[in-house]
């Protein structure tokens, strides 16, 4: 496997991070965007890198909206998919958002039809917390997903809906 390392992403990673988006998701960010939540939240926008070719390989951005962390995007190029390298980006950000800012809960969006995404979440502990019907411009619900805090002790727990 090929050696990738996770940094901040920098301006000048932006036109490889759109390439990502555009092959990963039916309705992609635009890059004006992209641009907005880099310069809002630089250390929640974290890319992948292969070592050897110094291309950008996969991204995830975030951000901290009313004390809570919401993941806006992740996606790994075609090619570097099953490699880990999502898991890896994941658990950097995670880092930064519970141990760094002390955030209670990362919250994330996904498209209900997509199994993949879903699972992918749900082995890394997040949970189902609401279906958002209508949530995407196509029309296609989404379920909003919950992670907790697990360096925080919280007075109760969220309230989980299974949606399987």
């Amino acid at each position: 496997m090929e050696k990738v390392k996770i940094r901040r992403m920098r301006y000048e990673d932006i036109p490889q991070v759109v390439e990502i988006e555009r092959d990963s998701f039916p309705q992609p960010y635009p890059p004006p965007l992209i641009m907005q939540i880099l310069s809002y939240f630089p250390e929640g926008f974290l890319v992948a890198e292969d070592e050897r070719s110094k291309k950008v390989v996969g991204y995830i951005m975030g951000l901290i909206e009313f004390g809570h962390g919401h993941i806006i995007s992740i996606a790994t190029s075609k090619e570097y998919r099953k490699r880990g390298i999502g898991s890896a980006l994941l658990k950097e950000l995670e880092d930064i958002l519970f141990k760094k800012y002390n955030v209670a809960y990362i919250t994330l969006e996904v498209r209900f039809n997509n199994r993949e995404a879903r699972l992918f979440y749900y082995r890394r502990g997040y949970m189902d917390k609401r279906l958002l019907p209508r949530y995407y411009e196509d029309g296609t619900d989404a379920i909003l997903m919950i992670k907790k805090n697990p360096y925080i002790q919280l007075p109760s727990p969220p309230v989980v809906v299974s949606m399987w």
